[in-house]
């Protein structure tokens, strides 16, 4: 039986790790995106108000100094 052993060279070894790191970076990036996809699959469907929550109230005594 012959020994066959395989070699990186330190090139091959940083493209891995480079490859390894850039994929953590964009996980860590777009998790937020990752993870309103993964609950729109699974979960219910959020609605999402762009304009948000804007709460006007009014106020009754100005009205009744008036």
């Amino acid at each position: 039986m012959a020994n066959h052993f395989l070699y990186f060279d330190p090139g091959t070894g940083a493209l891995v790790v480079q490859l390894l790191v850039a994929i953590g970076a964009g996980v860590t990036l777009f998790y937020r995106k990752i993870t309103t996809g993964i609950k729109s699959v699974f979960g219910k469907k959020q609605n999402q108000d762009h304009m948000g929550t804007i709460d006007i109230e009014e106020n009754k005594d100005a009205d009744n100094n008036k």
